[in-house]
């Protein structure tokens, strides 16, 4: 009983400092094209799945790390959090005993990309038309206003519903159900969701960590949820991996 007890204490030891290590190169891949100028994300809640541990460790072979990045910066809206999971990690024992890692290959990440609503509407609020975009029913539609150039009656606030296409890892906004708001309420039949009133709204979301590739798009109270895939992802070595930037610029007394 008492060597079952040490042999436990010691897996999870072992998990601990692992884990740790995880995170260090997790954080150096995903900042290391970022600009100097830019804040980068932060890596927290690295777990690593499965027991014993230690015998992942003899076999080189991991299946699940899970972990979280938050305020992850893109050329669109910036995204609030990244629940990943990568399964398949492949780290030689011999590699690990000798504490040279080097590039760690994985053989495909799951995970949900969230998109808080107030920083989508900070990213439409420089583009053209004042859109803004907000949850009905909890999420479970998702309301767009803003204003349009109408016929005869000029520069009118408009809105409608938000539909999600997802296509070569680009989201869009679709708006459908589109009417004017305020003194005049007119239902204006726009086929296939499309038209000049209101038309499509891309939102940038390139530049994942992992590679990652935006498959499918969804909402809920909070904001945008977006999931997201990748295979045959590498990790590369940390040394090669940190981002080196100068040290900001010291003046004497």
């Amino acid at each position: 009983m008492v060597l079952l007890v040490v042999l436990i204490a010691g897996d999870r030891f072992v998990v601990s400092t692992a884990e740790s290590e995880m995170a260090t190169q997790i954080e150096a891949s995903v900042t290391r094209s970022l600009a100097c100028d830019v804040t980068p994300p932060t890596v927290r809640d690295v777990s690593i799945g499965g027991f014993p541990f230690l015998t992942q460790i003899a076999f080189g072979r991991f299946k699940n790390i899970g972990l979280t990045i938050d305020g992850v910066p893109t050329p669109g809206p910036r995204i609030s959090s990244v629940e990943a999971h990568l399964k398949g990690i492949r780290i030689p024992a011999r590699k690990m005993l000798s504490n040279d890692v080097g590039e760690i290959p994985v053989d495909n990440v799951e995970a949900t990309v969230h998109l808080d609503y107030a920083d989508v509407n900070t990213f439409l609020a420089d583009q053209p038309g004042d859109l803004q975009i907000n949850p009905v029913d909890g999420g479970k539609k998702v309301e767009v206003a803003g204003l349009a150039d109408v016929p005869v009656l000029g520069a009118q606030e408009i809105g409608g519903v938000i539909a999600f296409e997802v296509h070569d890892n680009k989201l869009t906004l679709i708006p459908s159900e589109i009417a004017l708001h305020g003194s005049i309420n007119v239902d204006i039949p726009v086929p296939g969701g499309l038209g000049g009133l209101l038309p499509a709204i891309p939102i940038p979301v390139g530049a994942l960590p992992f590679n990652l590739t935006v498959v499918e798009a969804s909402s809920d109270a909070a904001g945008l949820s977006l999931t997201a895939t990748a295979q045959d992802v590498v990790l590369p070595e940390t040394d090669t991996a940190t981002r080196r930037c100068p040290a900001p610029n010291s003046s004497g007394p």
